[in-house]
């Protein structure tokens, strides 16, 4: 199987150099994932627009979308970033468990959002009607169903990019 290499910073365009600038400046470091997008000299700069567009959707709603579309395909990677960040927000270890598993008995309406990914997700985009009958009864509009779609596919990106080129983790063993 062929090892992607995560490009350094004279591998990659001038425009990608930005963002190694502004990583490295506010983190330390560029994530690994955003590195392997770097390979390309558009690709970087095209998914942080769409990733940091404005939206309805709360961090923890986010994240909780980031860690069912995680789970489901396995992404390593992914899940220990929205894990840690996650925990960043609240979320305990055993509420991280049960999202994972697609539901969140602990909230209400995350329950309902949960709920609703995890349906998506397992059914290919073909959500049960009641799932969204309990996503709107939970208080969440069509500008919340559309977020939610973005921010799947926002994962969704993310997660076959990392598992189809093995982007290593940017944590030490243990500190996830």
């Amino acid at each position: 199987m062929k090892h992607f290499q995560i490009p350094g910073y004279a591998d990659v365009s001038l425009q990608n150099r930005q963002y190694f600038d502004f990583y490295k400046k506010q983190l330390g470091s560029l994530p690994n994932l955003y590195a392997m997008l770097a390979h390309s000299d558009t690709g970087l700069d095209a998914y942080l627009r769409f990733h940091d567009h404005k939206q309805s959707l709360t961090i923890p709603e986010k994240e909780i979308i980031g860690l069912i579309v995680g789970t489901v395909n396995q992404s390593v990677y992914c899940l220990e970033t929205h894990v840690m960040i996650a925990r960043l927000n609240g979320f305990t270890d055993e509420e991280i468990r049960e999202v994972k598993g697609g539901s969140a008995r602990f909230n209400e309406r995350y329950h309902a959002l949960a709920q609703l990914v995890f349906n998506i997700m397992s059914t290919k985009g073909h959500p049960a009607s009641t799932q969204l009958e309990v996503f709107f009864e939970a208080g969440y509009t069509n500008e919340s169903l559309v977020d939610v779609m973005l921010c799947i596919g926002d994962n969704m990106i993310t997660n076959l990019l990392s598992c189809t080129m093995q982007v290593p983790s940017d944590f030490s063993p243990g500190q996830v």
